[in-house]
């Protein structure tokens, strides 16, 4: 079986596959800021809808199990789509701060 990767190494090994290991050395200081702020920023917002996921099930789970059971699964599939247009959105977001030059900062 497999080794684990941590999020770290996974990030790298895409980075590398997308033959942008060196762009990040080429980043300025502002954009290193401005990247750190959008991804703390999107990881403030998905963890909002994951703690509000959780207490939609919490209130849930006094209900009907049948109910409960049918809801979960809604919810469940709401937060994956969140969490997958969150990180489009942030990826986008993300590439036009490494794409924007030193001099238009």
């Amino acid at each position: 079986m497999g080794e684990l990767k941590s999020s770290y190494e996974l990030a790298m090994e895409k980075l590398r596959a997308r033959g942008g290991e060196d762009d990040v050395a080429k980043l300025n200081d502002e954009q290193k800021t401005e990247i750190a702020e959008l991804r703390s920023q999107y990881r403030a917002k998905l963890a909002e809808k994951e703690l509000a996921t959780q207490d939609a099930l919490r209130k849930l789970s006094l209900s009907d199990p049948a109910e409960y059971l049918a809801q979960r699964e809604r919810l469940e599939q709401e937060l994956l789509e969140q969490r997958q247009r969150l990180e489009a959105e942030l990826e986008r977001k993300l590439e036009a701060v490494r794409n924007r030059s030193a001099s238009e900062m």
